[in-house]
């Protein structure tokens, strides 16, 4: 595989430690391909940001901050990484354009974001033979944000409408040489809008420190739940809340089930306090907030389950990393959801806003104990198609690809 000199950009609004699903993709792609000899730069926002709470490492890395100008959203910068998080920063688009000339491959990641697509606009017609491969990710690409119910700003709302209607995100993915997608439907979706030509299926993947030899569970005599992910109305954990309430309503409020919760609060914590309050669930249920690395994956050695009822997922990372320690997974019926969790095999998938799906899930597992071991399993056997090495060596031939 030809590897050598190749000189990669990647460019992203978000970075670690900002923590998404496609900040983390950019973070492993980026060491990944430096371990194979190749030089990659990053383009990033400057963020509030400071903490890095998975404790992930920086050493090494050549990393550009911009700052931003300001946020179409009025996202507070401690809430930065959110799905609807808009930075706008002229700095990140003009040092890109400037830079092109002194790299192989310029690679954007996320979107539709404003400040990407004009970066993408912009280098079309000022760079157009540089190699531009965009990476979409999120679920805005196929849901937009006028669309969702979660969204409640009208202001918000319209722009997103005025802004779809205008035609730029499809400009963006027409703009690009290769557009990358993360799933099977994602795929299907771009070919429709640029053509079967451009589109690559590269789905995300887990580094090899999450996988396990084999599934291990703690049987004793409870269920432990967990969920990953920021604490939004749209990562459905109040649907979680109200399923661990009627469930435990069916054994009689027995102490048979328990709920650990980690992830940034993106405002809704105090929501979400309430709720809990409200239900009774002090004792079963912790918010641990965002935990370190290590931490994270303690706590996926200790569930027996990871529930994900989301409004809206993409990919679902967060799915993958659970199915790589050899746990089965309940999640919605989402993009994600359907591309990662097999109904009745690895997991079950519910629909969306459904909690009384969650319960019959949940009450499935409380009656037969034999079967997170059963779906554990196959879990884990899914989970290793995803492997880092691969999905590093799939973006390299796609690289050599566009070289010539």
């Amino acid at each position: 595989m030809r590897t050598h000199k190749v000189k990669i950009l990647m460019v992203a609004p978000h970075f670690p430690p900002v923590i998404t699903g496609a900040s983390l993709h950019v973070y492993h792609l980026v060491k990944g391909l430096e371990s194979y000899g190749i030089n990659v730069r990053v383009h990033t926002i400057k963020t509030m940001l400071g903490e890095n709470t998975l404790n992930l490492k920086f050493g090494g890395l050549d990393i550009k901050l911009f700052k931003p100008l300001l946020n179409l959203t009025r996202t507070p910068r401690k809430f930065a990484g959110n799905e609807d998080d808009q930075p706008i920063s002229p700095s990140y688009i003009t040092s890109t354009i400037k830079a092109c000339s002194k790299f192989d491959i310029i690679h954007i990641h996320d979107g539709p974001k404003v400040c990407n697509d004009l970066l993408i606009l912009a280098m079309k017609k000022i760079r157009p033979k540089s190699p531009l491969v965009f990476t979409p990710h999120g679920y805005m690409v196929t849901l937009p944000a006028y669309a969702r119910p979660d969204v409640t700003s009208l202001a918000y709302r319209l722009f997103s409408k005025m802004y779809w209607a205008s035609g730029i995100p499809h400009t963006s993915l027409r703009g690009s040489s290769k557009v990358i997608a993360v799933s099977p439907f994602q795929a299907r979706l771009f070919a429709k809008i640029c053509g079967n030509e451009k589109v690559f299926l590269i789905p995300e993947a887990v580094p090899s420190h999450y996988f396990v030899d084999k599934p291990a569970f703690m049987d004793n005599g409870k269920l432990k739940l967990l969920f990953i992910g920021r604490i939004v109305k749209e990562k459905g954990i109040l649907n979680l809340l109200h399923a661990i309430h009627k469930v435990r309503s069916v054994y009689n409020k027995e102490n048979k089930i328990e709920l650990v919760c980690i992830g940034l609060d993106c405002g809704y914590l105090q929501e979400i306090l309430r709720t809990i309050k409200s239900l009774g669930l002090n004792k079963f249920v912790k918010l641990l907030g965002p935990l370190p690395e290590h931490k994270k994956l303690e706590y996926l050695s200790w569930c027996d389950i990871l529930v994900l009822p989301s409004y809206h997922e993409a990919f679902g990372l967060t799915i993958l990393e659970a199915m790589a320690r050899g746990k089965p997974v309940i999640a919605t019926e989402t993009i994600g959801g359907k591309c990662l969790v097999t109904h009745l095999e690895t997991g079950f998938l519910v629909k969306v806003g459904d909690s009384n799906g969650i319960v019959l899930s949940l009450l499935r597992f409380l009656r037969d104990p034999e079967l997170k071991h059963q779906m554990g399993q196959k879990a884990l056997a899914h989970a290793l198609g995803f492997n880092m090495k691969n999905m590093i060596e799939k973006h390299i031939g796609l690289y050599n690809v566009l070289r010539g």
